[in-house]
């Protein structure tokens, strides 16, 4: 299984705010003071609750499944006759 992208340590100390607001800017996204401190908030919840979705034991070692396993003939139809 992917595992998240590690965040490494900066040397000096990453605020809280300042990684929402880097994450905002990466996907273009306006945000006033109101809604950056309602971000922040949230991000400190909900950053765990994401990172737990990578740590499950049961599915420590399964392979995920990028791309459905469809046989397709010359003809340009899957096996089963739909359409590739």
């Amino acid at each position: 299984m992917t595992a998240p992208r590690e965040e490494t340590a900066p040397s000096e100390p990453f605020s809280l705010e300042a990684r929402v607001r880097t994450l905002l800017d990466a996907a273009g996204l306006p945000a006033n003071e109101r809604e950056l401190a309602g971000l922040v908030a949230a991000y400190t919840t909900q950053r765990p609750a994401v990172d737990g979705l990578f740590n499950v034991a049961a599915a420590r070692y399964a392979e995920p499944v990028l791309t459905p396993d469809v046989p397709v003939r010359a003809t340009g139809r899957a096996a089963d006759g739909r359409p590739a």
